[in-house]
Parts: C-alpha cells; sequence; structure tokens
C-alpha cells in the first residue's frame, strides 16, 4: 500500500518566486520613488502646465467646434471713422453714391459667393429710385480663404431722402444661391450743406482742435425758434480715422463727392492704393482742396503721385520766429481785443521753394503755398499747423483758417437775441448777397460735376425759410417764419436725374429715342434699285448665258434677297425691334487725363425684353432714368430689382423694358482719355485749341468770364479735327437774353442725321453757368462712345456727345479776412449782461 507523499516544488517555481524577491529589495533600494516622496516644485509646475495645456487645446476644439462657418461684420459706410473713433451711427449724404466696406472671414473651408447691398426703408422694403418701376441692388463676388480676414468693399445709392433708412447686406452662394449671412446697418443722414472734413495724419488727436473752430460748427443761436441752429448748423463733419494698411477712403473717385477738405500729414502716400491715388487726383480737379502739413509731410510726397501738384517743395529746416510771422499779426489779428501771435519759443518750420503755376497765399509771408489743380487747390504751409501758439491765437486763428487754408467767403458776427452768456453769438456771411445763404452747400463744397450740379433754380441747394402772418394764442399778430428744405437735399455732388443737365438730356432722349422709320427717299431709292436688278440686270445675266428661262427661277429669289436687304437697311425686324440711343457729356478738367463721362442711354424695344449693360470701366455707377417726371407705377405695383454688379467689367442687369416702350439709363464713370484738349501758343504768338482725341469736335465754340469786370468774351470755332489744332482770339459778347449764344451758328450746321443737343448747348453756355475767371469749351462729338455693350444688341445705335472742356479757372482769388471777430461781439454781450444787471 502507497502513502500520499507532498511533491516537492518543482525548480521553475522555486527561481520565480526568487526573482520576484530580489526584485523587491532592488526597488526598495531606490533613492526617490515617486511613491514613496511628494513632488518636486519642479516636476508640479511642469505637469501643471501639461495639463494647462491639454485644456487650453480642447477649449479651443470646443470653440472650433461651436465657430459659425462665417464671421461678418456690419456695412460700414466709407468714409467715416472705425472703432474706437466711431461715435453713433455713421453718417451718409442723400442722393450720393458712397461706398460700405465688411469684413469677412470663413472658418472652415475656403468659399466662393457674392454679396449683396441694398438700402431698405422703416418697413424694410428696398427704396425704389424715383419715378421709375425700379429699385437698384448692388453685389460683387466674394472669395474667402480660409482663416483669412478680408475686407470687401461695395458701392451704394443713397436714396433722395432724409430719414429711415438702413443699408443692408446679405451674403450668398453664387448665381442667387442660399443665403449665407445677413447684416444691416442703421444710416444717419447729413444735412444738404454738410461735408466732410477727412484729416489723413500719423497722429488724427492732433487735430481735434478742428471741430472747435468756427469755420467747421458755423455757430448760430438763431433769431427765432423755427432758426436752423446749434449742432443742426454744423458745416462740417470732421473724421479722424487711425490709419491702419489702407486709407479709409472710396476707391472709386465718383463716392467722393460728400469730401469737401482733406488735411495730410504725415502720411506715406504709398498707403493709397492705385484706385485711390487716382480717385484723389480726380477728386483734386474737380474741386477738392487739400490741406498739407508741410514740415511733416513735403519731403514724403517727393517722387509720389501728388507731387506734380504740390505748391512747393521742402527747401530745408528753417527756425520761425516773431519777424517771420508778422503778416500774419498785421493781417489776422485785429478787433476790440486783438491778440498778438508770438512764439513762445521758435517754431519748426522749412523754407518753401515754389513750383511752377504756385504762388504764396496772399496776407501770409511765405508761410503757405497754393497752387491750383484743375477746379481744386493744393495748399501747403510751412510751419506746424498744430503749433500751440497758433491754437492759442483763436479767434484770429480761426480767421486765417477759413479764408486761407479753406478759402471760404469772410464772414460777420453778431450777438444772438436774447443772449444770455459771452458765446451767445451768430456768425454769417459779410457779403450781403450771402447772408440768405447761410445754408447753402454751393458754400460748403467747391466739388462740382457738370453733370450734377446744374440747376435751373438758384435755390437747388440752399435751405431757405418762408414767413407767414399768423396770430398767437391771444389773437396779437405774428410772423411765423418756416424752414424749407432745398429742392436737392443732397446739395451739392447728389446724383440726380431732374436737375438742369438730367431734363435737358431727356428731352433730347425722348425727341431721338425710338425706331428710326425710313423717309420716302429711302423707299423710292430701294424700289428703285430692286426693278432694275430684277428686271433687266436678272434678265441680262441669263442672256448671256443663253439661259433666259431661268430668269423666272430667279426672280423670287431676287425678291426675298431685295427684303432682307430693306429690312436690314431700314433698322427693322418685321414689326419686333430693339433701337438704343445715347447722348453723352464729357467733362474736362485743364490737362487732367481723365474726363468725367455721363451717358444717358435709352432703349426702346417693340417686344418685351430684359437688357444687360456692360460697362468696360472699373469706375462706372449706373442707375435707371426716368422717362419722365410721372409716376409710372399703377396703384399697388411694385418696383423691379436691378442690380449693380462688379467683377472684371461692371453690369446693370435686370433692367425689363414693356412691349413698345422705352426705358433709360443713366451712368457715370471716369474716362481715361490718354490727352484731351489743350490750349497752347501757336507760331503766331495767337492761342490755340489743341484737339488731342481721337474724335474729330463739331460746333466748338470758346467763352471765358472776366474775373474782375463779369463781362463776357467768346468766339465760334467751328469744327477741329482729330490731333489738330485751331487759333483763338476772345472777343466782347453782347448777351441777349432771347438768343442763346451762338445759336445761328449751331442752327447753320446742323443736319437730319445730328442728334439734337440745343438744350445742353445752351446749358453749357449759359452765362449764369460760367464762373468768374473761366475759359470754357464747348462742343459736340457725332458718334457713340466706346466702353458700353448692350445685350441684346439693337440694330439700331445711334448716338453723340456732348463736350464740356474746363481750359482755365483764372487765378485763385485772394482771401478776404472776417468783418470782425467773435471777441468784438463777446465785449458788446458782456457790456449788455452789465448793464442789465
Amino acid at each position: 500500500m502507497i502513502l500520499n507523499q507532498e511533491k516537492p516544488p518543482h525548480t521553475s517555481s522555486l527561481l520565480t518566486r526568487a526573482l520576484a524577491l530580489l526584485l523587491c529589495c532592488a526597488m526598495l533600494s531606490i533613492t526617490g520613488c515617486s511613491g514613496c516622496r511628494p513632488e518636486t516644485p519642479a516636476e508640479k509646475a511642469a505637469r501643471e502646465a501639461a495639463e494647462k495645456a491639454k485644456q487650453e487645446q480642447e477649449e479651443k476644439e470646443k470653440k472650433e467646434r461651436e465657430r459659425p462657418p462665417f464671421e461678418i461684420a456690419r456695412p460700414i459706410p466709407k468714409p467715416s471713422e472705425v472703432g474706437e473713433q466711431a461715435q453713433g451711427l455713421p453718417r451718409v449724404k442723400a442722393g450720393h453714391w458712397m461706398t460700405a466696406t465688411q469684413a469677412m472671414k470663413a472658418n472652415y473651408e475656403d468659399w466662393v459667393g457674392e454679396t449683396q447691398l441694398q438700402v431698405v426703408g422703416k418697413n424694410g422694403r428696398p427704396i425704389g429710385i424715383d419715378r421709375t418701376p425700379f429699385y437698384l441692388a448692388s453685389s460683387r463676388p466674394v472669395r474667402l480663404a480660409k482663416g483669412n480676414a478680408r475686407q470687401v468693399e461695395n458701392v451704394f445709392l443713397v436714396p433722395q431722402q432724409l430719414k429711415g433708412m438702413t443699408a443692408e447686406s446679405v451674403l450668398r452662394e453664387r448665381a442667387g444661391g442660399s443665403e449665407r449671412s445677413r447684416n444691416s446697418t442703421g444710416l444717419l443722414t447729413m444735412k444738404p450743406y454738410e461735408y466732410f472734413f477727412v484729416v489723413l495724419a500719423k497722429e488724427p488727436s492732433r487735430y481735434t482742435y478742428l471741430k472747435t473752430l468756427n469755420a467747421i460748427d458755423s455757430p448760430y443761436r438763431g433769431n427765432n425758434a423755427d432758426d436752423v441752429s446749434g449742432d443742426d448748423a454744423l458745416y462740417y463733419r470732421v473724421l479722424l480715422p487711425e490709419l491702419s494698411n489702407q486709407v479709409p477712403l472710396p476707391e472709386n473717385p465718383l463716392c467722393w463727392t460728400t469730401v469737401a477738405y482733406i488735411m495730410w500729414d504725415e502720411v506715406d502716400p504709398e498707403q493709397l492704393d492705385r484706385p485711390r491715388r487716382e480717385a484723389l487726383v480726380d477728386w483734386l480737379h474737380w474741386g477738392g482742396q487739400l490741406i498739407v502739413n508741410g514740415p511733416d509731410s513735403l519731403k514724403l510726397l517727393e517722387g509720389s503721385f501728388l507731387e506734380p501738384y504740390l505748391p512747393a517743395t521742402d527747401g530745408g529746416a528753417r527756425r520761425l520766429i516773431s519777424e517771420d510771422i508778422a503778416p500774419l499779426n498785421d493781417n489776422w489779428s485785429y478787433g476790440r481785443r486783438a491778440k498778438t501771435l508770438t512764439p513762445t519759443k521758435p517754431w519748426s518750420g522749412i523754407t518753401l521753394n515754389l513750383t511752377e503755376g504756385a504762388d504764396f497765399v496772399d496776407k501770409t509771408g511765405e508761410l503757405f503755398a497754393e497752387k491750383r489743380v484743375g477746379r481744386g487747390r493744393i495748399v501747403v504751409s510751412a510751419m506746424q499747423l498744430a503749433e500751440r501758439d497758433l491754437l492759442n491765437w483763436s479767434p484770429h486763428f480761426d480767421n486765417m483758417f477759413n479764408a486761407c487754408l479753406m478759402q471760404r467767403p469772410s464772414r460777420e458776427f453778431s450777438p444772438a437775441p436774447f443772449a444770455f452768456k459771452p458765446s451767445d453769438y451768430n456768425c454769417n456771411w459779410a457779403d450781403k448777397g450771402l447772408k440768405q445763404r447761410r445754408l447753402d452747400a454751393s458754400l460748403s463744397t467747391n466739388v462740382r460735376l457738370f453733370a450734377r450740379d446744374v440747376h435751373s433754380s438758384r435755390d437747388a441747394t440752399n435751405v431757405t425759410t418762408s414767413e407767414v402772418d399768423d396770430t398767437d394764442m391771444f389773437g396779437n399778430p405774428i410772423s411765423v417764419v418756416t424752414t424749407l428744405d432745398p429742392e436737392v437735399v443732397g446739395g451739392i455732388g447728389a446724383w440726380n436725374n431732374f436737375n438742369a443737365t438730367s431734363t435737358a438730356a431727356r428731352a433730347a432722349l425722348r425727341e431721338a429715342a425710338g425706331v428710326q422709320v425710313p423717309n420716302s427717299t429711302f423707299v423710292i431709292s430701294c424700289l428703285a434699285v430692286y426693278l432694275v436688278v430684277l428686271v433687266p440686270l436678272n434678265w441680262a445675266f441669263f442672256r448671256a448665258l443663253n439661259k433666259v428661262e431661268y430668269a423666272w427661277i430667279a426672280a423670287p429669289l431676287i425678291a426675298l434677297a431685295g427684303t432682307a436687304v430693306v429690312v436690314k437697311q431700314a433698322q427693322l425686324d418685321i414689326g419686333f425691334v430693339r433701337a438704343q440711343t445715347e447722348i453723352a457729356l464729357l467733362e474736362l478738367q485743364g490737362n487732367h487725363d481723365r474726363g468725367h463721362l455721363s451717358r444717358y442711354t435709352a432703349l426702346y424695344t417693340s417686344l418685351a425684353t430684359t437688357y444687360n449693360l456692360e460697362y468696360d470701366n472699373e469706375t462706372a455707377l449706373a442707375a435707371p432714368f426716368p422717362v419722365d417726371t410721372s409716376d409710372p407705377l399703377l396703384p399697388g405695383q411694385s418696383q423691379q430689382l436691378v442690380e449693380i454688379s462688379r467683377n472684371t467689367t461692371v453690369k446693370l442687369q435686370g433692367l425689363r423694358v414693356s412691349s413698345a416702350a422705352t426705358d433709360m439709363v443713366h451712368s457715370e464713370e471716369m474716362l481715361p482719355l490718354g490727352a484731351g484738349i489743350v490750349v497752347g501758343k501757336a507760331s503766331n504768338g495767337l492761342d490755340q485749341v489743341i484737339n488731342r482725341m481721337d474724335a474729330p469736335l463739331r460746333s466748338v465754340a470758346i467763352v471765358r468770364r472776366d474775373a474782375k469786370s463779369g463781362d463776357l468774351f467768346g468766339m465760334w470755332v467751328g469744327d477741329i479735327e482729330s490731333s489738330a489744332s485751331k487759333p483763338f482770339k476772345l472777343d466782347p459778347i453782347t448777351i441777349d437774353p432771347k438768343t442763346p449764344l451762338f445759336a445761328n451758328e449751331r442752327r447753320g450746321e446742323a443736319n437730319e442725321k445730328q442728334l439734337n443737343l440745343e438744350p445742353i448747348f445752351q446749358l453749357a453756355l449759359d452765362p449764369k453757368f460760367i464762373e468768374p475767371g473761366e475759359t470754357r469749351l464747348v462742343g459736340r462729338i457725332d458718334q457713340v462712345l466706346p466702353g458700353l455693350a448692350v445685350s441684346p444688341q439693337a440694330p439700331q445705335i445711334r448716338g453723340a456727345a456732348m463736350i464740356v472742356a474746363h481750359l482755365d479757372y483764372g487765378a485763385i482769388p485772394s482771401p478776404r479776412p472776417d468783418k470782425n471777430t467773435p471777441l468784438d461781439v463777446v465785449a458788446k454781450i458782456e457790456a449788455d449782461l452789465e448793464s442789465d444787471e
């Protein structure tokens, strides 16, 4: 019998246990075991940093998941202040084209679409173009790279109204696809006489003093409760934008009509891209005024796009002492409490070396230089315009600033009725003829566009008053004065479909537009040719082939061919007809190589047609033009969308014209000319006018108004071929109110083929629209100017262009000091208040 015995341990099991025991002993012998000691500060910091980084990464990923596909800011009109400088809603001017920029970013992927901008009213509906069946929206393509923010600029036409407007922007997929974002900005409308004074400065805060000048805010406490006074009498909105990579001004020069003045101080001209450089030069030629702080700017402007127009160059640094600024004291320090301008220490300045055509500003010694640029002007200072001693010299500094730098009329200050403190005084123009024009936009800005700013009424841009006899609550007779808005609520520079120029163009278009029906001569000629081809030629041809019988077969074919030729020559399409007629107005300024081209295009169709108009020029702006002054909409009928889009070209799309009807389009652009119309000297020493345009000029006349006497001089020149010249000598003209200037000469040159431009000729040669010192050439081009394609294309296309060339404006008028100073009025008010006590 075998008993149970315990088996001895296996050899490998004993070995495993021994190794485990040795490992434990080895681990216990190791120093610094984390399980047996606390973390060091370095280890703790590293662990916490790793945990924080992990948490931040998780939060970043969470935000990435929560981000919207697009980040789209609201549209901001230009010019305006942005960022911290902006206060309240942006300001716009009724009737002006403006631009708006939007910051856009796509967060997840590259994206391509379009943005559309339009102005809507309080009800959220688009505001239509007055007396047309259309409303206007503008669009442009948008390409967004993932994660990269960009500024997208679009144009819009501010309606001719004063309240209740919002700029609404929609971002959508291409070709009218789904909407991705919608943003809007409320708009505050500026008064008709208000314009922007834009400061482009490295340190804009140095120019906050501009807002305190009487030349800017026009102090007026009023004569009665209905007067425009206080903040409402402000002439200029001073903008002090912080400059970043891009100057906050529009890239389209036709959107600069809201800007009257620009102050330039230590800004690198390279900050302006090509479109804005061209826009600034265009703005100057049409009347803009640029004030340059010379010591900090002239060196920067050497070799820049502005150098050819500067009145002076930097002749080196100089120290200005009392003797140098004596002319300022002699001419601008006067009155009962006159202050003497005395430098507390020598001023840092420069020597101004005049350029060709420039001069020193009268009554300032050699401290300011000015030069005419087309209709506009540049003035440069030899000293710092923010010099503390100058600012402390007020109100005399304001007097000099108004007259010498801004070139505005002389003023007169007077106590306001019921003055309760010394500052209660009024400011008005000193000239008696201007006193009723205190709030006339034509005195706020020098910018003028012939197509927009010729008005039949002298008060078209002036805020007027109406006085009516009435009684008070006790039955006592009183006089009630009511303030009346001007006819053009947008003031000078507003896009206007009913001013004198537009009315004249409309009259000419209505006479010329439509289908040109062949006259009897054309019909008889076609019939004669048809009969000759059908009978003798047809017979003779086949007789020569000895196949006379074929003449009968050819007869119907000849009839069909003759019909086609007649239809083509008559510009008819078996009753389905389209016709295009264009009257253009090309305005030129001196030797400037770009002209302001306004087109008035009439589109006739016998069968309902939707037209698209494409402009080659990137500056083109276009909108439907009223056919007449009546409202074309029936009760309950809504307006149709017409869209102006910008890409490589500018298109006006969706203009639907009803059957057997005519609709019109008004467009403007800055047309590159290369060379225009200039005045030079002939070999015999006489003045000569040179036509450097590609087309011949017809019916040319030149007129000049003497700056001192106001007398008119002129000459009928006739035709000037392309690249040709003609001498001229201006003789005195006797004005006959019943007969327009040179009307008989134009009548003698007229023919049936010409479009009738007589209404525009009469405007361009009307003496009341020719300024003192101005020399003006007026003529015509009898062809359609290139640059516009209309689809579908019309078989009949007719057109002519009116040329208005401002050859010269004469010398810049001498500045006129104010009649008195506010200090004189303050002294009187103080004396009156003391006597009342």
